[in-house]
């Protein structure tokens, strides 16, 4: 690579970080809204069912694709309340630079405590299928994206016997059918993306604990077994896990299946408080919601589309710089477009209209730089433009003929295409 492509090449990532920093963290202050107003929604009457609450989790997913939204540009609250967050980041562009390069570390560090899990699991005894003894005393759990595996420990496998063990295992496999590892790799992403706002972060264990209440209620169903009896085999395995450890501590490990994770006291509490509680329910009603999630999700996706704006805009714009190509002397205007119409090849110029717009300019340039064409992401933030170069003695006879070849290369396409 040359010097002048890897110039260009630092150039359009750091166009990028702050185009998507700027973006991002619109997202960033609207999240901080949106958790108080989940966590009022929570206490509804109607979110009390563990299904229904995952719609609000679901709303989440809205948060990194609403830095597009026009308000942000064509409203008094967004340009009043955000566009100071764009004019700040393209007039320092460290801020974009440091917000990735946190985002690559705390997304790197999520990245290496998965690979170290999988690599923990590895070096396990296969028991049958994708279920894997270790020899720790650790809960059971389940992980892996594409090729989940399960974990139980083999304290568990000796002394328990086979409805009890069948029922853990129900329990696992039900967190991985219902995509539960799934749910909590996006998260996962929806904290990096937005790392600013910790308080996600905070609510990793409240979605931990609302998976685990669904999962019990599948498992509760699907086992045949009653809610006291899958409360009791809980409590036992509380017991048997951490048999020389106060009951304090002991309820600390039966926590939610997951990677590396480990609960408290009050979440073992309020998860056999409602495993007490359970009722039998009809799978034609969870059906409803579901669908009734997806709904909901997807309408706000598709009115996120509908009042954004483009991937990006084709310019018809034209200005003209002087010899130097830094100074405006003509801004785009319907004057200049009638002196300077372009296509895919050629540049036309008309020359008296040209030559009476410089006049009036006063400008006593040499030459002129024209820029025209190219692509705008959001307004006033462009992506790539075209340009030509002429000699003020070349503007002869009635009209003239500039050829180029776009600049248009890959790194612009990738701009275009965010």
């Amino acid at each position: 690579m040359t010097l002048e492509g890897f110039t260009r090449f630092l150039e359009i990532i750091n166009y990028i970080c702050c185009y998507l920093t700027v973006n991002l963290g619109r997202g960033v202050f609207f999240s901080f809204a949106l958790i108080p107003v989940l966590m009022l929604l929570r206490k509804l009457p109607w979110f009390q069912n563990c299904f229904r609450k995952m719609i609000l989790w679901g709303c989440f997913l809205w948060i990194p694709f609403i830095g597009g939204l026009k308000l942000f540009y064509e409203t008094r609250f967004g340009v009043r309340g955000f566009l100071w967050w764009a004019d700040l980041n393209y007039e320092h562009n460290i801020i974009g630079q440091a917000y990735f390069a946190v985002m690559l570390f705390y997304g790197g560090y999520l990245f290496c405590r998965r690979g170290k899990m999988r690599r923990f699991i590895s070096k396990l005894r296969r028991l049958q299928g994708n279920v894997f003894i270790c020899e720790n005393r650790i809960t059971p759990f389940a992980a892996g994206l594409f090729s989940p595996k399960i974990i139980v420990p083999g304290v568990m496998v000796r002394q328990y016997g086979r409805e009890d063990l069948e029922t853990i295992l129900l329990h696992e496999r039900t967190h991985i059918r219902l995509g539960h590892l799934w749910c909590l790799f996006l998260w996962d992403i929806l904290r990096v993306l937005l790392w600013p706002n910790f308080f996600l972060a905070l609510c990793t264990s409240l979605l931990q604990a609302d998976l685990e209440e669904v999962c019990d209620r599948v498992t509760i169903q699907r086992s045949g077994r009653n809610a006291c009896d899958y409360g009791m085999l809980l409590l036992r395995c509380v017991r048997l896990l951490c048999p020389l450890k106060s009951r304090k501590l002991a309820a600390e490990s039966a926590a939610f299946a997951r990677e590396g994770g480990r609960g408290r006291y009050r979440d073992i509490k309020r998860r056999i408080q409602k495993i007490a509680a359970f009722r039998r329910y009809k799978t034609g009603n969870i059906i409803v919601i579901l669908c009734i999630g997806f709904l909901v999700i997807g309408s706000g996706f598709l009115e996120i589309h509908r009042h954004s704006y483009a991937r990006y805009t084709e310019l018809k714009d034209v200005t003209v710089f002087d010899d130097t190509g830094v100074n405006v002397i003509l801004r785009d205007s319907d004057r200049l477009r009638q002196a300077v119409t372009f296509d895919e090849q050629n540049v036309f110029v008309d020359v008296q209209k040209m030559q009476e717009l410089l006049e009036e300019s006063g400008s006593e340039t040499e030459g002129i730089y024209i820029l025209f064409g190219g692509f705008m992401k959001q307004p006033g933030v462009g992506g790539c433009g075209e340009m030509v170069y002429t000699d003020l003695a070349e503007l002869t006879g009635e009209r003239i003929e500039i050829g180029y070849e776009s600049n248009l290369d890959l790194l612009a396409w990738v701009v275009k295409m965010l």
